[in-house]
Parts: structure tokens; C-alpha cells; sequence
């Protein structure tokens, strides 16, 4: 008899990626991992998590790091900076990478159906309904 092994996800919970792959800093990936948690659970909460959902969510929690991390090269700098070599006031790079990834957050937040606005749009996820035999009964999982 073969053996059944569990893929991840296949409960329906996308697995948290590997987000060395992404930050440097052990502070940004720990940031990931909250946003992370935050994100699946509160879409599971609202029953509309899918494994499908799994690189929007990345998309998101990516752009919630990139913002924390521009939001706080701005707060030290400001939105406007000198230019390196003219010294003309400019916007500070940082202002940039920041909106942008508000932006990106914004829209994956709306096709995530998680902003306020949205939680009530989109469709729940249905969860196929698990067929049983008369056998069931009889046989003991393994596991």
C-alpha cells in the first residue's frame, strides 16, 4: 500500500515562504513573519484563504516591509533631500519606494478582498466537502 505524505497547503493554508530569500535583516524577515500571520489568519477568519492566494499574499507582506523600511529612511531624512551633486532640492528616493509600495499594498489589499472596504466583497472559499464510504467507519487513520 503506498504511502500518503501531507504537501503543504494542502489544508488550505498557504505555506509562510523562506524570507531569507527576500530580507537581509533578521528584523525585516521577523517583520514578514508578523505580517505573515497576520494576513492568512485574517483572511481565514473572513473564509476566504486558498493556496491559489499564495504569491498575492507575498506580493503584500513585501510591500508592507518595503514601506516600513522607506517610512523610516523618511522620518530620518525627510521627503525632500539635496541632490548628491547639484544640491538642488529633490524628492528623497526613499519618499518614492515608499508611496510605490503603499500603492502595491493598497491594490493587493483590494484583490485580497482584506482592506475595510472590501471584506464584504469576493466570494467565501468553499471547502470541498470530504466524501465518506460505510468504510470510513470501520478504518482508523494514519497518521
Amino acid at each position: 500500500m503506498a504511502e500518503v505524505i501531507a504537501i503543504n497547503g494542502g489544508d488550505g493554508v498557504p505555506p509562510e515562504p523562506n524570507w531569507t530569500r527576500y530580507f537581509g535583516r533578521k528584523a525585516d524577515r521577523e517583520a514578514a513573519s508578523e505580517h505573515w500571520k497576520r494576513v492568512v489568519s485574517e483572511m481565514r477568519g473572513a473564509e476566504k484563504l486558498a493556496v491559489a492566494n499564495t504569491h498575492a499574499i507575498q506580493r503584500l507582506v513585501v510591500a508592507y516591509v518595503t514601506y516600513d523600511i522607506s517610512a523610516k529612511a523618511v522620518l530620518k531624512l525627510g521627503p525632500v533631500v539635496p541632490a548628491p551633486r547639484t544640491k538642488v532640492l529633490t524628492y528623497n528616493p526613499w519618499w518614492t519606494t515608499m508611496s510605490n509600495a503603499a500603492s502595491q499594498a493598497q491594490a493587493l489589499e483590494k484583490e485580497l478582498c482584506i482592506s475595510p472596504r472590501e471584506r464584504g466583497a469576493g466570494a467565501k472559499v468553499v471547502k470541498a466537502a470530504r466524501r465518506t464510504t460505510g468504510a470510513d467507519r470501520y478504518l482508523k487513520p494514519r497518521g
